[in-house]
């Protein structure tokens, strides 16, 4: 009966212990199933790691010039004569580029410069300091009317005498051809063909009258010197001679002190004023002449050209010329980022036409304004490119990378491995444990760009972290 009853409790135990075997071989087996169900589930894993964080914004633009103009002509109503330029020839600031027809205006050019010119010699002949020549000719002059006086002194005249006085007479007569000829420069200039008589230059009233006292002295002193000569021959000189000596000095010094003095004052300053018209009139055809022909402003490259010889010029756009010495780009940039940009900033740029080039720039300036279409509000901020030796051509389209800022040796994680509660704006990440298992974790973001985030606490170097499905997320508790 004893050994009956122990029989019945081994088996007992036995059964039991089967079943919990069971049981445990039954356990794993779904855990195990489990966690090869959350394997599968996996879309994507990564692990957290040390590196750089470049924060950039991206917008694009379109390449243009430093500057551009379309030049059209002040009056169109006249064929054009000429054109100067070709596309894509380099010119300088003030090159003429096309001409209509002018040929009127350009003659009144060509009088008004001659004019000016005239002006300008009548200018010198006043202002300058006299010539070597004249003013030997003006001390000759003294020096043989203070002989004659010294002559009248001495006695009866001897051969020196009668060569001195003959040398005296020739002397006045040259001083006269010298002083008509004086006056015809100046009262009967004279004027090459085709010059307008407004362009010639008229002696002042005072300027006559200087002349013609001059003449008339010149023609005295001839008188004089003729009159000596002639007591000098005769038989000596007498009262009328010494007079006459004295007088010839008396004029000789004159003239002479008035070469080294120089011209009037007030006629100084009309030939200033005649000079001063000269000038404008050159200036007001040159305006003129502005009108039928295109200049260019500054030094660039022809990058089109509308004109068409014997043809009227087209109104707007006849030629259309760029500064290709500095390019910019302007970008859109959206509100919610545009706090981030600064000036003098760093830029990258790719450019459609040029994949494999490398374009740098920095932002020049920032609009204080905004740009509103429809409901999206951006601001332009000008990139300025560095120089480079690519093809850059205006119209190109670029994708600008501004870099905003970087971080040296911070944890971070790619964007598409974070979830971000809307509610409480915090960060979680699903990681999975040793033990294989997976939980969603909260933590600390800092800077982020476009693809990655700074991880400032919550998780380790090296630490796996994996995407699932949004069900499974919501499963876990996030």
């Amino acid at each position: 009966m004893r050994v009956l009853r122990n029989l019945l409790i081994i088996g007992v135990l036995a059964v039991v212990a089967v079943a919990v075997l069971q049981g445990v071989i039954l356990n794993g087996d779904v855990a195990a199933q489990e966690n090869g169900q959350q394997q599968s589930l996996l879309q994507d894993e990564t692990v957290v790691a040390v590196e750089d964080l470049e924060v950039t914004v991206n917008a694009t633009g379109t390449i243009s010039p430093a500057r551009q103009v379309s030049l059209v002509f002040e009056m169109s109503s006249l064929p054009v004569e000429e054109v100067l330029v070709r596309e894509g020839q380099y010119v300088s600031q003030d090159d003429v580029l096309a001409r209509l027809d002018s040929e009127d205006l350009e003659m009144n050019l060509r009088n008004a410069e001659v004019g000016l010119e005239i002006q300008r010699i009548a200018y010198r002949a006043l202002t300058e300091p006299p010539r070597d020549v004249d003013v030997s000719v003006a001390e000759a002059s003294v020096r043989a009317a203070q002989a004659s006086v010294n002559a009248v002194f001495d006695g009866a005249p001897d051969a020196t005498d009668e060569e001195i006085a003959r040398l005296q007479a020739e002397l006045a007569r040259n001083q006269l051809w010298q002083q008509q000829l004086r006056r015809d420069q100046v009262v009967d200039p004279y004027v090459p063909e085709g010059v307008p008589e407004e362009f010639v230059p008229e002696a002042s009233d005072e300027q006559k009258r200087q002349l013609e006292a001059g003449l008339q002295q010149a023609d005295f002193g001839v008188l004089i010197a003729d009159s000596n000569l002639a007591g000098v021959l005769a038989d000596g000189p007498d009262n009328g001679t010494l007079a006459s000596a004295n007088a010839q000095l008396v004029a000789a010094q004159i003239q002479f002190e008035r070469l080294l003095e120089g011209a009037d004052e007030i006629d100084i300053q009309r030939a200033e004023i005649q000079l001063q018209q000269a000038e404008l009139a050159v200036e007001m055809a040159n305006a003129s002449l502005d009108r039928f022909r295109l200049v260019a402003p500054f030094d660039g490259v022809i990058a089109r050209n509308n004109l068409i010889v014997g043809e009227l010029p087209p109104s707007t756009g006849a030629i259309q010329l760029i500064d290709d010495s500095e390019f910019y780009v302007d970008l859109a940039i959206d509100e919610t980022e545009i706090a981030d940009i600064e000036v003098g900033q760093p830029v990258s740029l790719r450019l459609d036409a040029l994949p494999e080039a490398s374009i740098t720039g920095h932002i020049e300036r920032v609009a204080q304004t905004p740009t509103r279409i429809g409901q999206v509000v951006t601001y332009i901020a000008r990139v300025t490119l560095d120089p480079t030796l690519e093809p850059i051509r205006v119209g190109m389209n670029t994708t600008a990378t501004i870099k905003v800022q970087q971080l040296e040796d911070v944890m971070t994680l790619r964007n598409r491995f974070i979830r971000i509660d809307r509610a409480t704006q915090q960060a979680y990440v699903t990681i999975q444990r040793e033990d294989g298992r997976f939980e969603e974790v909260e933590v600390e973001l800092g800077l982020r760009s476009e693809t990655h985030s700074q991880v400032v606490s919550g998780l380790e170097p090296g630490q796996r972290v994996v995407l699932l499905p949004r069900e499974e997320m919501n499963i876990l508790g996030g």
